[in-house]
């Protein structure tokens, strides 16, 4: 793959409540996505090789995370990325941007590099030379202005992108190609209705046998979530199970926010199940909207239900069914094998 991209590419994922200052850095064969959910700036390093970014202070704010407008559609916003060289040679680094998503495993990420954006990536416009690039001389930093142009056509709701900075390496002997990125999330929330949304579906529930046949199971609960609004929204997850006589709760781990359109396949698992042959499984997903202005909640359900056969505690009874109705017959047998025949 070449080292040069079209300026309307961009890379960046990021936590949306981050407030603190870090960096994901992630080093990968042929593609390498980073993300930044810092408000300062991003660092990436790779052997002798470091540079930073950071949105430049201005009109459009200063000491920020990222980059986040609130938009029209046909509007252009213009701002500038700050790349710092931090290390002892000069860097020649790609500048493009991409769209953000979010992966099934629920992490937001970027595109893959060959892969052309179709949404707010194509948006954005960086000023990085004709052939896509910026060098920079060591300890020094370099401004790269860049234009976000909203469609006409562009659809109410929020938008996720990132400005990416790449450096592609040869190792070895020159047969394996290394593309280390680093990038700031975009965001853009277009002007409209905003309408969060979320549903669940495909519940699914497996109660795992317990070897104490009186003792509580675990049970695993899998669903798919999906972002069906126009909003981005952090998702808060509770599983129920119910049956005869018991129930039992859990919460899901804590899930990246969830990007429009966003499809993600979550796991719980519950403890304290009693199998009762028959458990009810109750999914609650609470959707907290979050970006430029929040937006309000939005809520989905499901359900299922499975079996929680106490496979134990039923062995205990056939062992003493079994016992109890054996006992006697073999008491039987034995009583007539010992006493004699009567003489004739």
């Amino acid at each position: 793959m070449s080292t040069h991209h079209r300026p309307s590419s961009r890379r960046a994922p990021s936590r949306a409540r981050a407030a603190a200052a870090a960096v994901l850095a992630t080093a990968a064969v042929a593609v390498a996505a980073l993300v930044l959910p810092a408000p300062a700036a991003a660092h990436a390093a790779t052997d002798d090789l470091t540079w930073s970014l950071a949105p430049k202070d201005g009109a459009q704010g200063a000491g920020r995370a990222n980059f986040a407008y609130d938009v029209e559609p046909g509007e252009q916003v213009r701002d500038v990325l700050v790349v710092t060289n931090r290390s002892a040679a000069p860097l020649e680094l790609s500048v493009y941007g991409t769209d953000a998503v979010t992966t099934p495993s629920g992490h937001l990420d970027l595109l893959p590099a060959d892969q052309e954006p179709a949404d707010l990536g194509s948006w954005l416009a960086l000023d990085a030379g004709d052939d896509g690039t910026v060098t920079i001389e060591p300890g020094e930093s370099a401004d790269v202005p860049f234009a976000l142009r909203v469609p006409d056509e562009a659809t109410p709701g929020d938008h996720a992108g990132g400005v990416v900075t790449s450096l592609r390496q040869q190792v070895g002997d020159g047969a394996l190609s290394v593309d280390r990125r680093l990038a700031l999330r975009v965001h853009a929330r277009v002007g409209g209705a905003l309408a969060p949304g979320l549903a669940v579906s495909d519940v699914d529930v497996v109660v795992h046998p317990n070897a104490n046949p009186v003792g509580a199971a675990r049970a695993t609960v899998t669903y798919t979530l999906a972002n069906t609004g126009n909003a981005r929204v952090v998702p808060t997850e509770t599983v129920r199970l119910t049956g005869p006589g018991a129930s039992a709760v859990a919460g899901g781990e804590p899930a990246d926010e969830l990007l429009p359109g966003a499809v993600v396949r979550r796991t719980v698992q519950v403890d304290g199940v009693r199998p009762t042959f028959r458990v009810a499984a109750d999914v609650r997903a609470d959707g907290l909207v979050v970006g430029v202005g929040g937006g309000g909640a939005t809520t989905a359900t499901g359900t299922a239900a499975g079996w929680a056969v106490p496979w134990a505690l039923l062995g205990v009874v056939v062992l003493v069914v079994a016992a109890a109705v054996g006992w006697p017959l073999w008491r039987s047998r034995r009583t007539r094998e010992v006493v004699p025949s009567p003489a004739r």
